[in-house]
């Protein structure tokens, strides 16, 4: 490479951010009616955005994996924090952690963190393969590394408001899927479990502390239960298919038990199954081939997600009448799915993520072409947002001037109802973060006296 096109580079890098605050703060980059633009400076190098929650104070936290030329790790996890007042910040890096692997889930105004240990966090010698856990603030800095596996391949890990927790993981010594539970309140995990023979898993954990293991076994899906201060019950087994090769599942359990594990992989069928009254299971294929998506890192085939009352719901990529792609929803109830609705009207789109706010609102955002003459290639993103039981009109978060990635992830804000949706630009050679802020979905609580 010459010294000029290597010098243009670093020039490109460094004026991305600053790009892209102008093209934000620009009136001619007006979107959506309601919508405001908020860039996330020093964001640049994304390659794919991970977690966007809140803490009950309000103070977000978005994390990515990012790669730069001439950085020193070039790879590393990005955070941005956001105050309850809508400013960004850049807190300091991720460390210890392998970018691509690592979770970080909000509970209150802390943090749990769980990955593998990256390159520089081992000793000199040792195989840097250790599934690790952080406990941290919700403002992005952690605390010291503990190990709950020397060897692990995989792993799967959710937590709840009150910050009970649960971690599965796949190791290379054992075939088991191991299961490690913390209790709110405490730092270390118990000791693990061997559950299950799987290679992929999923696990969730509703507010009381019922939580679900679903895995693939054999041509089968599988799950097993634990209620809350109870035991672990046995496998129960539902589904046929051809093969479970590649399947990805995603899990939820709500606040009344149910539970419904959802299953897929890319260009093939997905579906969902719900355990209904009885124990019984109940399973439907959604699609014969369901489209790409980008909720979450291993891109789940099909979101579950719950509103504040406790309905259930599934977003996916699917297919219009006319075979194109499309963006679809469907109510889930003790007894199955329900018909589905299309979200998206652009051609091409493919779902990238979901939320629940207060109010039984909810958001849903995608992204799809929007090609001109002078540039055929441009991608948006879009949400659709529920407000008093309706989805509004889908409405276009980025300016025509800017195409983004797929990945954008929205979040509510619990003081304000807002929802924020975290969208990643493309800008020449590298990717930055900037976040849209939609009305509130609900008039904001009083304050206190």
């Amino acid at each position: 490479m010459s010294p000029e096109t290597t010098h243009f580079r670093a020039v490109h890098r460094w004026l991305a951010p600053v790009l892209l605050v102008l093209a934000l703060a620009c009136p001619a980059a007006a979107t959506a009616a309601g919508w405001r633009l908020e860039p996330i400076a020093g964001s640049e190098g994304v390659l794919a955005l991970h977690d966007l929650a809140f803490d009950a104070q309000g103070r977000g936290l978005l994390s990515w994996d990012a790669e730069l030329r001439g950085r020193l790790p070039p790879a590393f996890g990005g955070l941005a924090s956001r105050d309850p007042a809508g400013g960004w910040m850049r807190p300091p890096d991720l460390a210890g952690v392998e970018p691509e692997s690592a979770q970080i889930h909000l509970y209150g105004q802390r943090a749990l963190l769980v990955g593998r240990e990256d390159e520089g966090g081992a000793v000199p010698g040792v195989p840097r393969r250790r599934l690790v856990t952080a406990d941290g603030q919700s403002d992005g800095g952690f605390g010291p590394l503990l190990t709950l596996d020397d060897f692990a391949i995989a792993s799967w890990s959710a937590a709840n408001r009150r910050g009970d927790a649960v971690v599965a993981w796949i190791g290379e010594r054992s075939p088991f899927v191991r299961v490690a539970l913390r209790a709110a309140g405490g730092q270390v995990f118990a000791p693990p479990r061997d559950l299950a023979i799987a290679s992929s898993a999923a696990v969730a954990i509703n507010a009381r502390g019922d939580v679900v293991l679903a895995f693939t076994t054999g041509k089968r899906l599988a799950a097993r239960v634990r209620p809350a201060g109870g035991v672990w019950g046995s496998t129960v087994q539902f589904g046929r298919f051809a093969s479970t090769k590649g399947m990805r599942l995603s899990a939820l359990v709500t606040r009344d038990h149910r539970i419904v594990v959802t299953w897929g992989s890319e260009r093939r069928s997905c579906g969902a199954a719900v355990r209904g009254s009885g124990d019984r299971w109940h399973v439907r294929r959604l699609e014969r081939r369901c489209g790409v998506s980008a909720v979450a890192r291993r891109g789940a085939s099909v979101a579950p997600f719950a509103d504040s009352r406790g309905a259930t719901y599934v977003a996916w990529t699917g297919r219009d009448r006319r075979a194109r792609s499309a963006v679809k929803l469907a109510r889930i109830d003790s007894d199955g799915v329900g018909r589905a609705a299309i979200l998206s009207r652009q051609r091409g789109a493919t779902l990238d993520d979901v939320a629940a706010g207060p109010g039984r609102a909810l958001a849903v955002t995608w992204t799809a072409p929007r090609p001109t003459a002078e540039a055929p290639f441009v991608m948006a993103s879009f949400a659709s947002v529920r407000r008093r039981g309706a989805f509004g009109t889908a409405e276009r978060l980025t300016p025509p001037s800017i195409t983004v990635a797929r990945g954008s992830r929205v979040a509510f804000q619990p003081l304000t109802g807002e929802p924020v949706v975290a969208v990643p630009y493309l800008l020449g050679f590298t990717v930055a973060v900037g976040a849209a802020v939609g009305q509130p979905v609900a008039p904001p609580p009083p304050a206190p006296p």
